[in-house]
């Protein structure tokens, strides 16, 4: 029962820090969702990797703010939970940017492997954190799986602006978990009192 009662600490101190960066995901990722179907075909860095690039980059910072989330935390769950995640966004946020040297089609097991670690994280973790309207993550969670299974089929094509378009769509559906995440610890703690 404490450590429920300091991952709300932990979420409720800083409600509108989580409400403003899901926002910033949704609009980031449904930006570059917008411009992989708009113009899949655009030239980054030299090379024909669409949308890579910058979904990359997005990656990175948005593990990069996981980890300083995890550093934030009051509680040794919280701090894993979100240095674990951001580790993995990190890692993946630097191989996807610097590996456009290459063949667009390296990327897709890399992101395969992304997308599936992702989402069964997400739905392990709801059975063993206390999250508060695990809903929304286990749907994030779900379509991530999806996603991966479809880039990994090749359906309906594995070409780089569908795997940058995976990435963004996770993205903004993250964003959007975690605005509801903080609504629904921020309604939480306003009824307690």
């Amino acid at each position: 029962m404490t450590s429920k009662k300091n991952e709300l600490i932990q979420f409720t101190a800083r409600p509108l820090w989580y409400i403003c960066r899901g926002i910033g995901m949704i609009l980031v990722g449904g930006g570059i969702s917008v411009m992989c179907l708009v113009a899949p075909n655009v030239y980054m860095l030299g090379e024909s990797f669409s949308w890579i690039p910058v979904i990359g980059v997005v990656v990175f910072f948005v593990g990069v703010l996981r980890c300083i989330d995890a550093y934030a935390t009051v509680s040794a769950q919280g701090f894993l939970v979100n240095m674990q995640g951001g580790v993995l966004d990190i890692i993946t946020g630097f191989l996807v940017l610097f590996s456009i040297g290459g063949q667009p089609e390296n990327l897709n097991l890399l992101i395969v492997g992304y997308m599936l670690a992702q989402g069964v994280y997400r739905n392990i973790l709801l059975s063993v954190a206390n999250v508060a309207n695990p809903i929304s993550n286990r749907i994030t969670g779900i379509i991530s799986i999806i996603l991966g299974l479809m880039i990994w089929a090749d359906f309906p094509t594995s070409a780089p602006w569908f795997l940058a378009l995976s990435l963004s769509i996770d993205v903004s559906f993250r964003g959007w978990a975690l605005i509801v995440l903080a609504s629904s610890l921020k309604n939480q703690a306003v009824s307690k009192v």
